[in-house]
């Protein structure tokens, strides 16, 4: 059951907590949404996950998993045959994680508008908007009209590094083709505002025995 085809994915996307069948999709984005119905309903019939009010979360023995999960994902960042490669790279879900893992204890008392142009992209995959506050945060696909305080345009690839924490916010700033425009009180703070991926190397090494 675990060894099968985006089921260790699909548990990735529930340590963090309880998530709808969409946030799963969103963090997952090329998985069949009838293979995602079919591997919760596996793990639940095994007693891993739970589902209440239409949000599925890890039982305790789920969250025993968590270790593999930790593990598999230390083996990536350390393993070059697992290096990403460009086929791999996904503006909706490096989004969506960002979204998702935003310190909203960081962010400036107002709320803030960051646009995200992904230089190397179709339209369609291109541009994103993150609206934040302290309350609140959304990822927007379309431009709503507030006002844009800060607007971020890089390639897919260097962002995806820093967010792994392959890269600091001062190196990817220096590398070539990447533009950080708007309010200079928050191009200082916005690195502050992001924990990055959950595996990023930073925090495997935190776990380590």
């Amino acid at each position: 059951m675990v060894g099968e085809r985006w089921t260790l994915l699909i548990v990735r996307e529930m340590l963090a907590g309880p998530v709808k069948f969409g946030d799963i999709r969103r963090g997952i984005p090329r998985i069949p949404p009838a293979t995602l119905a079919s591997r919760l309903r596996t793990l639940r019939a095994a007693g891993l996950v739970a589902v209440s009010d239409r949000r599925y979360e890890l039982t305790d023995a789920g969250l025993a998993l968590a270790p593999i999960v930790r593990e598999l994902a230390r083996w990536a960042m350390t393993t070059e045959s697992a290096a990403l490669s460009e086929d791999d790279l996904d503006t909706t879900a490096l989004t969506w994680d960002m979204q998702r893992r935003v310190d909203v204890d960081a962010l400036p008392e107002r709320a803030v508008v960051l646009a995200l142009e992904f230089t190397d992209r179709p339209p369609r995959d291109r541009y994103f908007w993150l609206h934040l506050s302290k309350t609140k945060v959304d990822l927007c696909r379309e431009d709503t009209g507030a006002p844009v305080d800060l607007w971020l345009a890089a390639s897919t690839a260097e962002v995806t590094r820093w967010w792994l924490g392959d890269l600091t916010w001062s190196q990817l700033q220096q590398h070539p083709g990447v533009t950080v425009h708007g309010d200079r009180a928050l191009q200082r703070q916005m690195n502050r505002w992001f924990l990055r991926y959950a595996f990023a190397r930073g925090a495997l090494a935190q776990t380590s025995a």
